[in-house]
């Protein structure tokens, strides 16, 4: 029992002697004596952090300089009322959540020194409007930016290799984006519900995108891919933004590929980058051919199929009594076939004009609506 109490005692006197939470000068810090290393870490006695603040890139403490490397998980969560924050050069990551729900700020100055940018850190800075994230950084957490309504412009340096899921979505102001050459993977819903982008650049380093990544992105009007080889892309990838109404620009070696696939063969157009617009195929004309009392329709076009439709040429007449009558001996119509084939434009229709002589099919002693009827019928082998 001594013995448990001793070391007890013993791993509390050593942890005290290397780690101290203090506050220097109105900022929160964990020190950490051995290595002398500062994190700025959560405020304490619930005194939220506003206004604007600088961080130092060094502290003093009990006559020893420690170095502000880090800021820590949740250090400026919901601080509403913090409106600028400059990071020193010493920082090399900032940690989960750690400006989440601080709806008033709208600039932080990420130097170069950070690597890592963590989960959420940034999620709901309404009031921010732009960010550059330097080429120092590898990673970016998912829902890094989500919510950052106010966000109208972001730089993402060729350091990044991945955008992790939820990243940017929700980034309503953000009007366009360009992914670079060292991303490799779009994570799912990275930038989902980006209901104002128009322009997506994606570099031709990107070999993955995933589910719903830029799905909802509702004013999407043009996709720049530059990758010659099809990245492997989720079907769903632009689920619910209108890439029936979008132009997709795409190396012109490439435009078959991309037609080829989805999601990608889904937008309206699929240019070459170089404003080359391939020739459109067309379905030849339908024939159209009498036999054996049917009208058969044939096209040279493969996997061709038909549409047709068949009018009658009368004009409109009004009747009174209790039956119609048909006076003329002739009943004439138009009929109408359009071929159409998948990768190809509908042909142009082909008519014919069709002359029936009316008679008294069913026997009833008249030529009326009910032969006509029959004789139509008959027509499309019903």
């Amino acid at each position: 029992m001594k013995r448990t109490l001793f070391l007890a005692l013993l791993l509390s006197v050593t942890a005290s002697a290397f780690a101290e939470e203090v506050e220097i000068n109105g900022l929160w810090y964990e020190l950490m004596s051995k290595t002398k290393v500062a994190s700025v870490i959560q405020y304490k006695n619930k005194v939220r952090y506003s206004g604007d603040i600088v961080i130092p890139g060094t502290v003093n403490y009990n006559g020893f300089a420690y170095s502000v490397t880090s800021i820590r998980d949740y250090a400026f969560d919901s601080c509403s009322g913090l409106t600028s924050v400059t990071i020193p050069n010493s920082v090399t990551w900032i940690g989960i959540s750690v400006f989440y729900g601080c709806s008033g700020l709208t600039s932080v100055t990420i130097p170069n020194s950070v690597t890592s940018i963590g989960s959420d850190a940034f999620s709901g800075c309404r009031g921010l409007t732009s960010v550059t994230i330097p080429n120092s950084v590898t990673s970016i957490g998912s829902s890094a930016f989500s919510g950052c309504s106010g966000l109208t412009s972001v730089t993402i340096p060729n350091s990044v290799t991945s955008i992790g899921s939820f990243t940017f979505s929700n980034c309503s102001g953000l009007t366009s984006v360009t992914i670079p050459n060292s991303v490799m993977s779009i994570e799912w819903y990275a930038f989902s519900d980006c209901s104002g982008l128009t322009t997506i650049n994606i570099s031709s380093g990107v070999k993955k995108i995933n589910e719903k990544a830029f799905a909802k992105c509702v004013e999407l009007a043009d996709v720049y891919c530059y990758a010659e080889t099809v990245p492997s892309t989720n079907s769903d990838a632009f689920e619910d933004s209108h890439i029936n109404y979008a132009t997709l620009h795409v190396p012109t070696a490439s435009i078959d590929a991309y037609k080829g696939v989805e999601p990608w063969k889904s937008f309206k157009t699929i240019m070459g980058l170089d404003g080359t617009t391939p020739e459109v195929k067309k379905c030849d004309k339908p024939n159209i051919i009498f036999m054996a009392g049917k009208f058969r329709f044939e096209c040279s076009t493969p996997g061709a199929t038909f549409k047709s439709k068949l009018t009658p040429n009368v004009e409109e007449q009004m009747f009174e009594g209790s039956e119609v009558v048909f006076q003329s001996s002739t009943l004439t119509y138009t009929l109408t076939v359009i071929a159409s084939a998948e990768d190809y434009e509908d042909s142009d229709p082909v008519t014919m004009t069709i002359t029936i002589e009316k008679t008294d099919v069913n026997q009833d002693g008249t030529v009326d609506v009910a032969d006509i009827a029959t004789i139509i019928d008959k027509m499309a082998g019903k």
